[in-house]
């Protein structure tokens, strides 16, 4: 206990302690990064996690590479002197307990299930960095975006597969479903009954429901892994080849924020000229 106080009056903190505007934040979560980095002023965000620094899951790597990058670690993340630490729910017990022992506020984020999950998390993101009125305008500009998409969906609303390594699919209750029904179709998975982003599709059972598209993430393009191994079987070439499969950027994919609206734009653009070449 003595220790454990030592390092309270170290870090100028105090169990209970009120929170002013926070002026040096951090975040060890990349839905939270990106988020932050969008709406927080620059004499806010301190530090970002490594993830926001990796090509093939960030949007926002130029933007990480002027913060400090840190790897979630409760030692480092002290170190910094924060007053404020945007996670995720998923972040480990262990971080999280420790900071909240020393005092440090911690707010967790769950991932975006859906469309209003990104509205939800916006607007609280806006108001735990105090920024509540760019938060509002994210938004509204965010559900601008939207009706334009979906007033341009396609009369037909043809059915898409998702399909991901192991044969996963996805169903209600996921932010992909949400998105491809606002980009102007039908999701197998719904359409099936499932529930969730971790339901196994058997290729036979694909190939037997023929829908008319199946989306993957280009992350597992080319890739040569035993789990991604389905996605380059034959069978699935043969029968829906590429002018029915079509890849997306895993980028926009991964958390929800104002770039999903481009992230469903872009598969209603993608289908709409598959659309046109096959005609």
């Amino acid at each position: 206990m003595h220790v454990f106080m030592m390092l309270l009056c170290f870090f100028g903190l105090a169990p209970g302690a009120s929170y002013a505007r926070p002026s040096r934040v951090v975040s060890i979560n990349l839905c939270t990064d990106q988020l932050a980095m969008l709406i927080a002023d620059k004499d806010q965000l301190l530090s970002v996690s490594h993830l926001a620094m990796d090509p093939t899951t960030s949007l926002m790597v130029d933007q990480a590479k002027q913060l400090t990058i840190n790897h979630g670690k409760a030692e480092e993340i002290i170190r910094l002197r924060p007053d404020l630490v945007l996670a995720g729910i998923y972040t480990s017990n262990t971080t999280i307990s420790l900071l909240r022992r020393l005092g440090v506020r911690v707010e967790q984020f769950a991932p975006d299930s859906g469309l209003d999950a990104i509205r939800k998390n916006i607007k609280r993101i806006g108001d735990v960095l105090e920024q509540p009125q760019r938060a509002a305008r994210m938004v509204k500009d965010f559900d601008s975006r939207l009706l334009a998409i979906e007033k341009n969906a396609p009369a037909e609303r043809k059915v898409m597969a998702t399909y991901e390594p192991n044969s996963y699919t996805g169903g209600a209750g996921t932010l992909a479903n949400e998105m491809i029904k606002v980009a102007g179709f039908r999701h197998l998975g719904e359409e099936l009954g499932y529930v969730g982003s971790t339901v196994k599709l058997p290729l036979e059972d694909l190939i037997r429901y023929d829908p008319d598209y199946i989306m993957s993430w280009s992350q597992w393009s080319g890739s040569q892994t035993r789990a991604t191994q389905i996605l380059q079987h034959p069978a699935l070439e043969e029968w829906f080849g590429t002018n029915r499969r079509i890849a997306v950027d895993t980028r926009y994919w991964i958390c929800g924020g104002p770039f999903t609206a481009d992230a469903i734009a872009d598969l209603q653009r993608k289908v709409l000229q598959k659309e046109e070449e096959n005609h």
